[in-house]
């Protein structure tokens, strides 16, 4: 071992020792942290008891009412209150040695760059005050999750520019934060290329020629249906990045319609930012039951997970079957359907799936969310830290396929350790040309329109059928069920 190599492995011992001893004496900091985090949702939860309940089934109306409520009555009970109840000058100093820590080395920029570039600067950083409804939310990165002191399932961290954010889920009061936590840029400021690559323009592929397809059909559609309806199958649609509520929305859900009468799904999941901008009770109807209407009232199921745009109270509406959870799994007949939030990857929702997938004897185990681990978007694009997360979890726990959205494209990833990713974000407004081109992890893409999916589980098979707005088929195919 040459002398650079020991003085390099000497460095990195004694940092990693400093740290560790750094940790231990900042422990008495940090619980006296989670103490005040308890407190502060004891306070709320006697107030909230006083108001009527909020069941899990409820319409638009009750989660507006139910919210304005409970912010108007805490903000009265914390009147006056400052900034550090919660993130005390010790806890502060412990928590942002932690940030510092994790956005060091090649990806700091990247994560530095999401943060800044995020959707949410008109939140008006106080203690006390609202998270805007109309201001996106920021995922915040899961390693950093893992890191974090942990919180009650009622608080979360929240990014906004240079602040760390404790917000009340729940009634999306920001309870305390921390100003000035990010490091500084890296010299240079140069951004990491990502090296998953960028894009392809290649021409789509067809569905195979060993494959059924059905050519005849009762309905006149716009292009003819490839899914072979077998007898027994599972039968879905996947849309994404949907709530809008604009003209475009709305002739895409009609032509979902359409294609439900040769193909009948009972089941559509939803991969995130399903309602942009405010969610009180007229936007619900105008980017929600309006567009999908037809549908809603032929008893279709849409299930819904969340997306940064969408606020977590949305888990409580009737018609996104979230049951009051923004994780949950969704069983039929052989195929298990895991909506994840990936807005928000903690512990708790991580060890929820491995004990839920541990004990899963379903040969289909689907996966969907907002965040794309693999992606060719420009806007966007792979997401490093959500891949590093899930991706092994995955590949060790049998996942089979993942729908994600984010980009405002459609694209079938190339297959990754066996893996199926699709990218599904085009149902309610298109990024035109945001699909990189030569990227290595395009199988197919279509960016020019809004477009859905269908899909049909058999056996040991997958078929699929995406259609853009004009009715075309842009991709179609099979994919085998994972050994």
């Amino acid at each position: 071992m040459n002398r650079y190599i020991r003085t390099e492995m000497v460095t990195l011992l004694l940092t990693l020792v400093s740290f560790v001893q750094f940790a231990v004496a900042q422990q008495p900091a940090v619980a006296d942290f989670e103490q005040r985090a308890r407190q502060y949702l004891q306070q709320r939860s006697e107030i909230e008891t006083k108001l009527a309940p909020l069941s899990t089934k409820a319409t638009a109306q009750e989660i507006a009412t139910h919210k304005q409520q409970l912010v108007a009555r805490v903000q009265e009970a914390r009147k006056g209150i400052a900034r550090g109840s919660i993130f005390t000058k010790e806890a502060s100093a412990a928590i942002r040695a932690i940030v510092l820590n994790h956005f060091r080395g090649p990806d700091a920029n990247d994560l530095r760059k999401k943060v800044f570039e995020a959707e949410n600067k008109a939140v008006p950083v106080k203690v006390n005050v609202a998270y805007p409804m109309s201001q996106e939310l920021l995922e915040t990165p899961p390693k950093l999750l893992l890191e974090l002191p942990q919180l009650p399932k009622e608080l979360q961290y929240r990014f906004v520019g240079n602040n760390l954010l404790l917000v009340d889920r729940e009634s999306l009061l920001i309870v305390d934060y921390m100003p000035d936590v990010l490091p500084q840029a890296q010299p240079g400021g140069v951004t990491p290329k990502d090296t998953t690559g960028g894009v392809s323009t290649t021409t789509l592929e067809a569905l195979p020629a060993s494959a059924p397809t059905n050519p005849a059909t009762p309905v006149n559609l716009p292009s003819p249906l490839k899914l072979p309806l077998k007898e027994g199958s599972i039968r879905i649609a996947v849309i994404g990045d949907s709530g809008r509520g604009n003209k475009q929305q709305y002739e895409l859900g009609k032509l979902m319609d359409t294609y439900r009468q040769a193909f009948p799904f009972d089941t559509v999941i939803m991969v995130g930012d399903n309602i942009y901008g405010p969610d009180g009770p007229a936007d619900m109807k105008k980017k929600f039951e309006e567009p999908y209407r037809p549908l809603l009232d032929k008893g279709i199921k849409f299930y819904a997970s969340l997306g940064n745009h969408d606020t977590p109270n949305q888990r409580f509406y009737e018609y996104f079957n979230m049951n009051g959870e923004d994780f949950y799994r969704i069983q039929k007949g052989n195929v298990s359907l895991y909506a994840l939030n990936s807005n928000y990857l903690d512990k708790r929702q991580l060890d929820w799936f491995n004990s839920q997938i541990a004990a899963d004897a379903n040969q289909w185990r689907i996966a969907f969310f907002h965040h794309p681990p693999f992606s060719s978007g420009g806007r966007h694009g792979s997401d490093p830290e959500v891949r590093e997360t899930l991706h092994p979890l995955f590949e060790r726990s049998g996942i089979d396929i993942v729908f994600t959205g984010h980009d405002h494209f459609y694209e079938r990833i190339k297959p990754q350790d066996g893996i199926t990713y699709f990218v599904s974000g085009a149902a309610g407004q298109i990024r035109r040309g945001d699909v990189k081109e030569s990227s290595p992890l395009t199988a197919a893409f279509y960016d020019a329109d809004l477009s859905f999916m269908l899909v049909e589980f058999t056996e040991d098979e997958m078929y699929f059928q995406v259609i853009a707005r004009d009715g075309k088929t842009v991709d179609s195919g099979v994919i085998k069920r994972r050994d």
